[in-house]
């Protein structure tokens, strides 16, 4: 590959990923922020309301059928 492409490539993950990237640093310091005013990282389940408590729970199903599914030999697998 030449120099053009390598940049090339860099710049188009930096575009893809930088972003995401920032969301994720701002997201990590906004935790810092409420522990220091609050004094935990995330709120209580008490404080949540109802859309949150089932993204929240439904975030844990879908990553553990993933989980299962990936390490299943089955047809489906990818």
């Amino acid at each position: 590959m030449d120099f053009v492409e390598v940049l090339f490539i860099v710049l188009g993950a930096i575009v893809l990923f930088g972003a995401d990237l920032i969301v994720a640093i701002m997201s990590f310091k906004s935790l810092g922020d409420r522990k220091t005013k609050t004094g935990r990282y995330t709120p209580s389940w008490s404080s949540m309301n109802v859309v949150q408590k089932g993204m929240l729970v439904g975030l844990l199903v879908v990553m553990t059928v993933f989980v299962y599914w990936l390490s299943t030999d089955s047809i489906l697998a990818p």
